[in-house]
């Protein structure tokens, strides 16, 4: 059984929610960078697989995957089909 895909699930795959990329991208900020400690501009796939301030987050969806026999790193198309199992 799938269930709906959330907004800010939606917003964060595509790289439109509050990432600082896509906010520099639209002229509503001068910086893109992450402000966690790896000095790396904001994108979806550093808040999904390197970002340091959402390691706990991360860890806790790899150990998901893992009991469900899925495999890390994930594709954004395996995080939304499975988003019931990981979230």
């Amino acid at each position: 059984m799938k269930i709906p895909i959330f907004p800010e699930l939606s917003t964060l795959l595509t790289g439109h929610d509050n990432i600082k990329s896509y906010l520099y991208r639209l002229g509503l900020t001068d910086n893109w960078m992450c402000p966690c400690e790896e000095e790396e501009e904001q994108t979806v796939d550093h808040l999904i697989f390197k970002c340091k301030k959402l390691r706990n987050q991360r860890e806790e969806i790899i150990r998901q995957i893992y009991n469900t026999c899925g495999n890390w790193p994930a594709t954004s198309e395996t995080l939304i089909n499975n988003y019931q199992n990981y979230w």
